[in-house]
């Protein structure tokens, strides 16, 4: 038997047409000719590595069988219809007869959208075959050897520059590691071309993505999904261009970051932007002139030890860039002692998503956040779901949430309106008290849902959300993918042990605008994990 020539490298898998799906351009202006009118022109190549998930909870699923020949699955997944759409795949049955549940994840961190599923069809096969329960749980090391890591990609770059320090072309050519078979990678590449600038505006722009195959596990998705490849690339160019003129390289940064209005490469104009804002709130907030004196005194002083610092600004897209995948639902029931029950899409996995969605119920309905319960994310209450992933499902299912609360609110108000002979208009609900001329001061929120119900008042809404003005055209590569983008900057100190070549981390801090917080326990955490994840 003579054994096949082993590929593990993106590039030599393009140069044998060892494609995922065909290259994918994203252009705007003329790149070609704009390199002509720089004053600078420098080229060069990014490699950026895989990334081990590491989740605390290893891949795991228990399957049981049901009446009438259906599987029940208890799953680690942050994508419950997908386990229970290949699941009856498998099974042979209809998804109707297939119930997936997740009480909650030991961290996912996009290892668990696509790659949980076949151990969840493992254990329902077990069970559907044999008619009785299936435990599957990964031990640590058969986890990490035969699930997907974060796409290792090799990049081309060009960039030029005029003698003011502003980027008037870019040209980039990724390399993207998918593994044997596509899992996520084409939508990765995607998000990667979708962040090809980060969060500079650059107005000659040809970036092609390439999906390779090689003979490794399939890569999958990884926090930040393709966005963190394509922003170290643009970083990358932008270092070697300030490296070659010897300027600092924020010099370069600050000069082309994006402002209201500019065009992305995809033709999505930049609203709200808050790009500058964030870097300047950072230089001023850590005081970057201070540090660098005080690194520029400790390289004079030292010789054995150097510290450096970086700065980095990022731009993100919040939606997923396949439209149809924008939406969910809520099933919201008041019970008749006054407590609520939610239902949604999302699953917890430690991002806090869960007390967010409690806080939305809460806040709409006027009443504590004790009286609310998340219920399991299951596929038979909340049906047809989108993965927990691209940073959208408190948006979501939190603004499902809200619709279905404010239904019920109203509701509940008409009815008091009706049952107090008392105009719409002047009743709230507010700290669990039912207030307005002509209410008696005793009326509670629990009074209200009981009387509603003797009035036989529905006190269950199931509610749909759908982003509204998301829009993505493949075929010439343009649109309005994201709901909106979130800035940030980041700055960076570090040690290098010239003698050992080590070096360590000293510090990094971070200025993020992110809106009005409901929880900043939770969002500092997620920005805190988020930047450790890379």
């Amino acid at each position: 038997i003579e054994p096949l020539h082993i590929i593990t490298d993106p590039r030599q898998a393009a140069a044998q047409g060892e494609l995922i799906v065909p290259p994918r351009t994203f252009r705007i202006g003329d790149s070609a000719g704009a390199f002509a009118d720089c004053d600078y022109v420098f080229e060069g190549v990014a490699e950026t590595g895989g990334q081990e998930h590491l989740y605390i909870e290893t891949q795991a699923a228990y399957a049981f069988p049901t009446e009438l020949g259906g599987v029940k699955i208890i799953s680690s997944t942050q994508g419950p219809t997908a386990v229970q759409r290949h699941c009856a795949v498998v099974l042979g049955i209809g998804m109707h007869q297939i119930e997936v549940d997740v009480t909650r994840l030991g961290g996912g961190f996009g290892g668990k959208e696509d790659q949980a599923t076949p151990w969840g069809c493992l254990a329902a096969l077990g069970a559907f075959i044999t008619k009785k329960p299936v435990k599957l749980v990964l031990d640590r090391m058969a986890d990490m050897r035969m699930t997907g890591k974060r796409h290792p990609y090799s990049s081309d770059f060009k960039i030029g520059l005029s003698k003011e320090l502003k980027i008037k072309a870019y040209e980039v050519t990724y390399y993207q590691n998918a593994g044997a078979s596509d899992d996520l990678s084409p939508a990765v590449l995607e998000r990667t071309l979708f962040h090809t600038t980060n969060a500079y505006c650059i107005p000659n722009v040809t970036a092609t993505a390439n999906s390779c195959r090689t003979n490794l596990p399939p890569n999958t998705a990884f926090r930040g999904f393709g966005g963190p490849q394509g922003m170290f690339v643009i970083e990358s160019a932008i270092t070697k261009a300030a490296e070659e003129l010897g300027v600092l390289p924020s010099e370069i940064q600050r000069r082309n970051l994006l402002r209201e209005g500019d065009l992305f490469p995809y033709r999505q104009p930049a609203e709200l932007c808050h790009a500058e804002q964030a870097w300047d709130t950072a230089a001023e907030l850590f005081d970057l002139a201070g540090e660098r004196a005080a690194i520029a005194k400790f390289n004079q002083d030292n010789q054995l030890y150097k510290k450096g610092l970086a700065m980095m600004p990022i731009c993100f897209g919040i939606s997923f860039t396949k439209t149809f995948m924008n939406q969910t639902r809520a099933l919201v029931h008041i019970y008749t002692d006054g407590s609520v029950g939610i239902s949604t899409g999302a699953v917890e996995m430690g991002q806090g998503v869960n007390t967010k969605i409690a806080q939305v119920a809460a806040r709409t309905l006027g009443i504590s956040i004790s009286r609310i319960k998340i219920e399991t994310t299951n596929t038979t209450r909340v049906a047809n779901t989108s993965p927990s992933a691209a940073s959208a499902t408190a948006d979501l299912n939190g603004k499902a949430t809200e619709l279905a609360c404010l239904a019920l609110r109203e509701r509940l108000l008409r009815h008091a309106s009706t049952e107090f002979a008392t105009d719409y208009e002047g009743i709230s609900i507010e700290n669990e008290q039912v207030l307005a001329a002509g209410i008696p001061a005793e009326t509670t929120w629990e009074k209200l849902v009981s009387s509603a119900f003797v009035r036989r008042v529905a006190l269950t809404e199931n509610a749909h959300y759908a982003t509204p003005g998301v829009h993505f055209d493949a075929s010439v590569e343009q649109g309005h993918p994201f709901a909106y983008h979130v800035y940030g900057t980041a700055l960076t100190t570090a040690t290098v042990d010239c003698l050992r070549g080590t070096y360590t981390v000293d510090s990094v801090r971070i200025a993020h605008d992110f809106g009005q917080s409901f929880s900043p326990a939770i969002d500092r955490g997620q920005i805190e994990g988020g930047a450790v994840q890379g």
